[in-house]
């Protein structure tokens, strides 16, 4: 009985002294399931591209599947919400961008950007104009004015409420001095499904999605909100080359929940830098339009608290701000 009480002592000893070792192992192990690569607007819009690009090169650096879902509604608030609210073990993080700092000044019900935890910083996406190649219309000058004779004339698509095409739609002819008609649509492609077919004229939606039919002729992109020229219509000329000062840009960044244990986060942020710095990944980013600048996580997060000194100011101008949400 005796022998019985010490091998029974001896066995609870050494399975409590494995714990830590059990312990240590099983976080070694992540991932050991799929990652999921939340995209807050619906299959075939820019956020959507950069999430199945980002989870094709992951899955192969992180040796697992990743599944990217599609949470869609509210300008991108559900699926902002869904990140946020995820259990912070590192199988769920999501695609971001101008929308959800729009959304915390605008919408009260919105999830705040407190909630998220920035991993990876991806691309700048500068703000644009574009229109239909079938309006007759191709230089900036015969928009404003077509628009100033008759600011019913052409449709505007863009985003719901808080979108990045949203806000655009308002800054861009505010700088214009003209009106605006908009239509809104959930997402860039059904944007650009509208802009093709007819049923807009206009749109104001950042280069990626609209890149294709842009170097096709269908598409003519009237100027660029940005500083500097995009890298992939080289001849379009810039707001401010043509006499207006509207700088406005978008932008993509990878979160996560707040919460994540330290060596996962550093996992996952060093997972995607990798993904986004391949061979892979840059040739298909650049093909599309999109303007990389990869940074790691401290940077990331500083990014975003610089789009929210960016951002509130014309939003505020635009009167735009939720007044439970105003700065003091």
């Amino acid at each position: 009985m005796k022998k019985r009480n010490l091998f029974t002592s001896a066995l609870c000893l050494a399975t409590f002294a494995a714990l830590p070792f059990q312990a240590a192992f099983a976080d070694d192990a992540y991932p050991s399931k799929p990652i999921h690569i939340t995209v807050v607007w619906p299959a075939g819009g820019g956020h959507d591209l950069v999430g199945r690009l980002i989870g094709h090169e992951l899955s192969t650096i992180m040796d697992t599947a990743v599944v990217v879902d599609n949470v869609t509604g509210a300008g991108g608030s559900t699926g902002i919400r869904h990140i946020a609210k995820a259990d912070p073990d590192g199988y769920t993080i999501g695609v971001m961008g101008l929308h959800a700092v729009s959304q915390s000044y605008m919408n009260t019900s919105a999830p705040q950007l407190d909630g998220l935890d920035p991993l990876a910083y991806v691309s700048d996406e500068p703000g644009a104009l574009q229109i239909s190649a079938d309006t007759g219309i191709d230089t900036l000058e015969a928009y404003v004015a077509a628009m100033k004779e008759d600011p019913m004339g052409l449709m505007n698509g863009n985003d719901p409420q808080g979108g990045n095409s949203f806000v655009f739609a308002e800054v861009i002819p505010q700088a214009l001095g003209t009106d605006m008609m908009r239509l809104p649509y959930p997402g860039h492609a059904p944007t650009v499904t509208a802009l093709l077919t007819g049923e807009v004229q206009t749109a104001t939606l950042p280069i990626p999605p609209i890149l294709e039919h842009a170097l096709a002729g269908t598409i003519n992109v009237l100027g660029v909100a940005s500083e500097t020229r995009h890298p992939q219509l080289p001849d379009v000329p810039t707001f401010k080359e043509q006499g207006y000062d509207v700088v406005v840009n978008d932008f993509v960044m990878m979160v996560a929940p707040v919460g994540i244990p330290t060596d996962i986060r550093a996992k996952l942020e060093s997972g995607l830098l990798a993904a986004v710095n391949s061979e892979g990944f840059v040739a298909a980013a650049k093909k599309s339009g999109m303007v990389l600048r990869p940074l790691g996580a401290t940077d990331a997060a500083a990014e975003l608290a610089m789009q929210q000194e960016l951002v509130y100011p014309l939003l505020e101008n635009a009167g735009l701000v939720a007044p439970e949400l105003k700065r003091d």
